[in-house]
């Protein structure tokens, strides 16, 4: 009878501390300190949809009853503004895809190493920066 307390015990707290660690990853997920900005807070400018560029990236691996895997394309986005390209993605999911058109208008916003950017419906999606090139004006403009 010991021994079966002692392993009713062992998987109490083993159940126990998965259930810290998960609650204390969402208690660091909402951190109520973080800055959340409102579209009419953020600083637009007018921009270009130059690329659209995809690119194989491995294969994603998510235990569900059995391990189950499949290829991951990972999708970026180029946007022109009139000083910079701004490089933003990777974008993994088909869900997360944005509706812009290629070569397109838009309005970009930059938040520390995310993007605001307008979608074709105005609705504001955010993105991470993945790189920033410095866009050369034209000779003769200074």
């Amino acid at each position: 009878m010991g021994r079966r307390f002692a392993a009713a015990f062992t998987q109490v707290g083993s159940a126990a501390l998965i259930l810290a660690v998960l609650s204390s990853s969402v208690a660091v997920a909402k951190d109520p300190k973080a800055r959340h900005l409102r579209a009419e807070d953020l600083q637009w400018k007018d921009a270009k949809v130059i690329d659209i560029t995809s690119e194989k990236g491995g294969a994603a691996v998510v235990p569900i009853a059995a391990l189950v895997g499949g290829p991951v394309t990972k999708t970026f986005y180029w946007i022109q503004t009139d000083d910079t390209i701004y490089v933003l993605g990777p974008v993994l999911t088909r869900s997360q895809l944005l509706n812009i058109t290629l070569h397109g208008p838009t309005k970009l916003a930059i938040d520390g190493n995310n993007a605001h950017i307008l979608d074709d419906y105005g609705k504001d999606e955010k993105v991470r920066i993945a790189e920033k090139i410095a866009h050369p004006k034209p000779e003769g403009q200074q």
